[in-house]
């Protein structure tokens, strides 16, 4: 009955989602605006995804067989529920049979200890709006579960971008930290519902380039900080069939960047008097993923359908051409590795790209994970 209510949910969500038409903020901009201004539209997606992802990892991992008594003494072992139902004799070996009843994990009760790493190299390959450059993650993570039905944890990371701007002849630099708690209900063997936040500070350092006269040019300089909040819900289900395992989930993505006004390192008119800023990414995602393991380890390939609402398009005011597409919906590929070692040692390596969005593109991502049960 559970699972058929939430068929229904999600069902009701799809034909929200697919009928709402998509509204847009126009923003126009000379085309010798500072760094930040022209990629700020495209860049705050591929800086909280990584972040988002990472953590919702973490909590698919609990999402396990827990039919038995020894699929429930695999506790908290990462990413169990990503094991084949053939592999749950080996992992709750692994996790141990002759715990106590009553304590332990065979209660449903655990911690861990995770730590995370992800890079990924973006490109806007528009000519008057073209940069290129990564950015990198590193997240160290803590969680406990209760009652095999409850997860709850924080992380606390560490980000840097780095792009070159190739439409004004420049760069831009962004270092910065946040912290993210996150909490997911187990609802069943199958289904999950988590909820993720965030906050972040940052501050961005970049230059362009001016032309001053015949073959002369102009560095001009500016650094600011900004503030980032995260906020990130997703209904999952996982369903195995026998050494196939198959998930699907529909999720929202918010997030909201501001930056504080600043001053370029030249007056006007060659430089400007850049006034605070806003960025906001609304954004729908469906995820579908296959996965086939054997022994202590899969093999997995997803695809996420994302699409922006209310996506803050780019305009261009002076000069004459075409315009930035300002394309709202892309599809995220996946596929990597995970490994169940024993001892509660496990592992997950992920590679990605983004396509059928114009103009923007992830070329390639990595990630790599570790997780120890305590």
């Amino acid at each position: 009955m559970l699972q058929k209510t939430l068929c229904r949910i999600l069902g009701c969500a799809l034909l929200s989602y697919g009928s709402s038409a998509l509204a847009f903020t126009l923003i126009e901009l000379p085309e010798n605006s500072p760094s930040s201004s022209t990629t700020d539209s495209l860049t705050l997606q591929s800086q909280v995804q990584p972040v988002a992802a990472t953590i919702r990892s973490q909590i698919l991992g609990h999402l396990r067989p827990r039919g038995s008594k020894k699929a429930s003494q695999v506790g908290g072992l990462m990413l169990a529920g990503n094991a084949p139902a053939s592999d749950v004799n080996f992992l709750a070996a692994a996790a141990g049979d002759s715990s106590a009843p009553g304590s332990g994990t065979s209660a449903g009760n655990s911690e861990a200890l995770w730590i995370s790493t992800a890079i990924n190299n973006v490109e806007n390959d528009f000519s008057r709006t073209a940069f290129y450059g990564a950015t990198q993650n590193l997240l160290v993570g803590f969680d406990l579960t209760r009652s095999n039905k409850y997860v709850a944890g924080v992380s606390l990371g560490y980000e840097a971008s780095n792009f070159t701007t190739k439409f004004n002849t420049g760069n831009e630099k962004t270092r910065g930290f946040n912290i993210n708690p996150y909490f997911a209900w187990l609802i069943s063997d199958t289904w999950s519902l988590d909820m993720i936040l965030g906050y972040g500070d940052f501050q961005t350092r970049q230059t362009r380039t001016i032309g001053t006269g015949l073959l002369t040019t102009l560095p001009v300089n500016s650094d600011f900080d900004s503030k980032r909040g995260l906020a990130s819900s997703n209904l999952t289900n996982v369903s195995t069939f026998g050494n196939w395992k198959l998930t699907g989930s529909l999720g929202y993505l918010w997030s909201r960047r501001e930056n504080d006004a600043y001053m370029e390192s030249v007056p006007f008119p060659l430089g400007n008097t850049v006034p605070e800023s806003k960025q906001t990414l609304k954004q729908w995602n469906l995820l579908g993923e296959v996965a086939y393991g054997s022994g202590n380890a899969e093999a997995f390939f997803g695809a996420t359908y994302e699409s922006t609402q209310d996506m803050q398009k780019v305009i261009l005011t002076s000069g004459l051409g075409a315009q930035p597409a300002n394309d709202p919906s892309s599809v995220l590929l996946t596929a990597g590795w995970r490994y169940f070692a024993t001892k509660g040692l496990s592992a997950n390596f992920m590679f990605s790209g983004r396509v059928s969005q114009n103009d923007y593109k992830e070329q390639y991502g990595f990630s790599m994970l570790l997780r120890m049960d305590l």
